[in-house]
């Protein structure tokens, strides 16, 4: 079958389930055409949707549901609950892709009864030949095929709504995009996971309560990954730990991840109950490391200050941080996002500790960002999901545990960690050489500048900027005059007709009232355009 005949298909089946989940009900609920209060039946109609359109689109889900700024409570809450769970594939084809990898004497047991399932790929129990109890993590067949199209289809729609809609340029759809394609790649590649399994591995050594599962080399391609096995059971509030184990594992594990993401720049991105485990010798155990959250220095440095400065209760000093991380553009009111943040952030400080969600005061300030037009980078949702997450799975350990304090603690000992390494000679200066190469080409352009202005041949450059609705409206008007001009040289064309031809004058005159009729229509439906 072509590829294009396999997106035709897929359109068509991503269409019907779209009309059956009342997606047109969901846009308006979601703000995106139109407004209607959202409700709990839209919300749980397009989780299914999502669900029954297989992989791409519950990893598309399991997205949005990090994205307070553009989805409601009620949505967010129940994409939250999609299971990315799928039938198993037959173990005759799961063996094929095993022995195909890694050949046929590597185990000395699989067992065919897969321990999980899911739409990317199935985990089953094995036995090593040296005796060592491993999990084999099998991609899927054919899956790889399906995202492809899939994500095809989706940058297609994407494309066609940045071009014809602002609503989805302030939603940063096109970047919401890529960064599913990201995350798709990524989980889809294994050999990705067990880089990104090692890198969270490293990035917890310092916590003696946490680890992640060794990998087995050299047992790893791209479809099949093999990882020590882990015996635990999830975490819940019935542990059994002791109250102060509890507490410990508690704060080892919140402040393991503020530590990932302030300093390591690398963290694992789905701390959901499924992906950690409480071990039988009283550790928690990180597991399945698909989805890893990465940041450049510049990022990483700015998150540090601004959770000091959330813990610290220093709203201006949070608004300037927001905005350095942002996108603004000349309809972005920031006057009024700032006096909303000094009127909402304190609150968090004036509530008992056992209130406080880290994800709710990253999510309130994803929230106010949107209202005021500011664009704040993709990568801060995934960043607020993965603390929200890691806090409630602390709190079911340790129901008092206090994020504030804990943040405060973490940021002071990541900034002074992150000026110490700057101080270290190599990177200070390499820095300072890079400044001073800058500096000393400042006098010679500022000789050429005066020298031009001197000789008169000092040229300024303007480029206009947001001249989106001026354009829109020049292009509207001379659509209309345009079809104006059409529809009365076709009345007098028909009038002068009427002497030579009859039918001709009466199709003419038919002609212009038609389009005359759908002119007055499109004026009256929508003002402004054509």
């Amino acid at each position: 079958m072509g590829a294009r005949t396999q997106r035709l298909r897929r359109g068509l089946e991503v269409t019907r389930v779209a009309r059956r989940s009342g997606l047109r009900r969901v846009l308006r609920e979601v703000g995106v055409a139109g407004e209607r209060p959202a409700t709990r039946e839209g919300a749980v109609e397009f989780r299914l949707g999502l669900e029954e359109l297989g992989t791409t689109y519950v990893k598309l889900g399991q997205l949005l549901s990090s994205r307070p700024d553009l989805l409601p409570d009620v949505y967010i809450d129940e994409l939250s609950k999609l299971v990315d769970d799928a039938p198993p594939v037959p173990f005759e084809q799961i063996e094929e892709t095993i022995v195909a990898d890694l050949g046929a004497d590597v185990f000395a047991r699989i067992d065919a009864e897969p321990l999980a399932s899911a739409s990317i790929a199935q985990v089953h129990g094995a036995l090593l030949e040296d005796g060592r109890e491993v999990v084999v993590k099998v991609r899927r067949p054919g899956v790889m095929e399906q995202v492809d199209v899939d994500l095809d289809l989706m940058r297609s729609t994407v494309r066609f709504l940045h071009r014809h809609s602002e609503k989805a340029q302030l939603l940063q759809l096109e970047a919401l995009a890529d960064e599913l394609e990201v995350h798709l790649r990524g989980e889809l590649d294994l050999s990705e996971e067990a880089h990104n399994t090692e890198l969270v591995g490293a990035a917890i050594a310092d916590f003696p309560t946490l680890f992640v599962a060794q990998v087995i080399r050299p047992h790893v391609t791209e479809r099949v990954l093999v990882l020590e096995r882990v015996h635990g059971e999830k975490v819940g509030r019935g542990h059994g730990l002791a109250q102060d184990q509890a507490r410990r594992l508690a704060r080892d594990f919140f402040r393991a991840y503020i530590r990932q993401v302030t300093l390591a720049g690398v963290y694992h991105a789905d701390p959901h109950r499924g992906n950690v485990s409480l071990t039988n010798d009283g550790r928690l155990a990180l597991l399945d490391h698909g989805l890893l959250g990465r940041l450049d220095d510049e990022t990483r440095t700015t998150l540090s200050l601004l959770l000091l400065a959330i813990a610290g209760n220093r709203t201006d000093d949070v608004g300037a941080l927001l905005l350095s991380l942002s996108l603004t553009t000349l309809d972005s009111n920031e006057p009024a996002f700032l006096h909303e943040l000094h009127r909402k952030l304190p609150r968090y400080h004036w509530r008992p500790l056992a209130e406080i969600s880290t994800g709710e005061a990253l999510a309130d300030l994803q929230r106010i960002a949107l209202r005021h037009e500011i664009r704040l980078p993709t990568s801060f949702a995934l960043i607020g999901k993965t603390l929200s997450q890691a806090d409630s799975i602390a709190r079911l350990l340790d129901p008092e545990l206090d994020p504030i304090a804990l943040i405060e603690q973490e940021s002071l000992r990541l900034i002074f960690a992150e000026a110490e390494e700057r101080l270290e000679p190599d990177r200070f200066f390499g820095t300072l050489l890079t400044q001073l190469a800058s500096l000393s080409r400042l006098p010679r352009r500022v000789a050429e500048v005066a020298e031009r202005l001197e000789a008169g041949t000092l040229k300024v450059g303007v480029v206009p900027t947001d001249l989106e609705g001026t354009e829109h409206m020049l292009r509207s008007v001379a659509n209309r005059v345009g079809a104006s001009l059409i529809v009365v040289g076709l009345l007098i064309a028909s009038a002068l007709m009427a002497r030579v031809s009859h039918a001709v004058a009466l199709a003419g005159f038919c002609l212009s009232g038609l389009l005359g009729l759908y002119m007055v229509w499109r004026i009256i439906r929508t003002p402004g355009e054509l």
